[in-house]
């Protein structure tokens, strides 16, 4: 029941983090990358399933409101984000397609687990850039909440299988450190500096 508790708990911090990202990428007032939210999306929805297939029970809702919230801001990112056609960009999302093809092909959970964690490092490699040379370019709390509810849905799992463990204690990881960035090492500058990225 605990464990429960804590894994719905995650999923609403996660969402509450996530909303004023949203908001204000749909203001335009920050500038979401759009190849990184777009692999979020499809890797959170992968994630769901993912876990799902591997037996997890209460670490499925943050992956459920991670869809849902990545979705979201996706969508708003297409009016309002940036990137999507530099090299690094391209190469993110071939390598998002060859992972979900290695997926689907071998049907194997654990290899999902793996092409997964290689897809999330490069996707997120770009906004990580971004959020040293533009922290304004992005709302910090959706970070911190984001790596926050990410440890609580590991902490959730209730049992030491490395198999439901490795993904929601990545993302707290990854999220923890765009936090740091934003919050320790860089200085905000006003947004317009952002719309010339």
């Amino acid at each position: 029941m605990v464990f429960t508790v804590i894994g719905i708990a995650s999923s609403i911090i996660f969402l509450i983090g996530d909303y004023p990202y949203f908001v204000n990428a749909a203001k335009g007032k920050i500038k979401p990358h759009r190849v990184t939210w777009g692999v979020s999306f499809l890797l959170n929805c992968i994630g769901f399933a993912n876990q799902y297939a591997s037996g997890a029970g209460n670490s499925l809702w943050l992956f459920a409101a991670a869809a849902l919230a990545t979705g979201a801001i996706f969508a708003a990112s297409l009016f309002n984000g940036t990137g999507g056609y530099s090299k690094l960009d391209i190469f993110a999302i071939v390598t998002t397609m060859v992972g979900v093809l290695l997926w689907v092909v071998f049907d194997s959970p654990v290899l999902s687990i793996f092409s997964t964690l290689l897809v999330v490092e490069v996707a997120l490699t770009p906004t990580i850039l971004k959020a040293k040379k533009h922290p304004e370019s992005e709302t910090r709390i959706a970070w911190l909440l984001g790596s926050l509810s990410s440890f609580m849905a590991t902490v959730s799992v209730g049992k030491l299988d490395w198999k439901l463990l490795i993904l929601p204690f990545n993302a707290a990881l990854i999220q923890a450190y765009i936090a740091y960035i934003l919050y320790f090492q860089v200085k905000r500058r006003p947004v317009t500096v952002a719309a010339k990225s």
